[in-house]
């Protein structure tokens, strides 16, 4: 019976170890990487809620995934608004040039949040927006939650993440976006625009019963027996990252 990766779901080579999950080194340190920085979840009493997370192209920006199989042209923002109200939470990912025409179609009690990445590599001479919003409504305020609705995480190309596409968000800002919502294992999230599929991938190790039973303080996932390396070989001399984020001050709720 052939294994399949838990990262890439490629193949595991037959001469791996039995108990290994990854099909090579670079793999799993992504996973580990990946897993540790989405954490997960603490268990709450009471009716579990119906989440949504809709990253669609930005307004005028749909041409940059043509590409992409579900590719349908430019996004109309108030259909989708009307969409996640159906929703006990949701989150709307969109970008600082769009955010005052998307607003006026969002329900009263909508609330901005800030995701700030730094600055980036460009030839624009021009200053560039280094945050984007998240607008967000509904949920559950966590007991003895004190977080905030800001995070500082830079961002470089997720190149480790399987299926890439333009706009990936990184694990921790995944995360923060589960703590805006309130977010607990029992919920449900449907990704709207599932990309890559990284905030799937972060979701199911959010609320992943065996991390929460094995109160991994990071949400660091139990190390496999992928073949071990002097090096960890899957960040560049330059030492930057390749997994969605630089190492950078993180600010979210634990």
């Amino acid at each position: 019976m052939t294994r399949l990766c838990a990262w890439c779901e490629n193949p595991i080579p037959a001469k791996a170890r039995r108990d290994a999950v990854c099909c090579s080194v670079r793999c799993r340190q992504a996973r580990h990487r990946f897993l540790r920085a989405a954490g997960y979840a603490e268990s709450v009493t009471g009716r579990s809620l119906r989440l949504a997370y809709a990253d669609p192209p930005y307004p005028g920006k749909a041409y940059l995934y043509q590409d992409h199989p579900d590719y349908a042209g430019e996004v109309d923002h108030a259909e989708l608004i009307e969409r996640l109200a159906a929703y006990d939470g949701w989150a709307l990912s969109t970008s600082a040039a769009a955010l005052p025409a998307v607003l006026t179609a969002c329900p009263p009690g909508a609330r901005v949040a800030a995701w700030h990445k730094g600055e980036r590599v460009t030839r624009s001479r021009y200053p560039l927006s280094a945050w984007e919003p998240v607008i967000y409504h509904g949920g559950r305020q966590l007991p003895g939650q004190h977080g905030a609705d800001s995070i500082a995480c830079g961002v470089t190309p997720v190149f480790t993440v399987p299926g890439h596409v333009i706009g990936a968000k990184p694990a921790a800002v995944c995360r923060w976006i589960f703590t805006l919502l309130g977010a607990a294992p029992g919920d449900t999230l449907d990704d709207l625009y599932p990309g890559s599929g990284a905030v799937s991938r972060a979701w199911a190790a959010y609320t992943s019963a065996e991390a929460s039973r094995h109160g991994y303080p990071s949400g660091q996932a139990p190390a496999d027996a992928s073949s071990p390396a002097a090096s960890d070989t899957s960040y560049p001399s330059s030492g930057a990252s390749h997994d969605g984020y630089v190492p950078l001050l993180l600010e979210f709720a634990p």
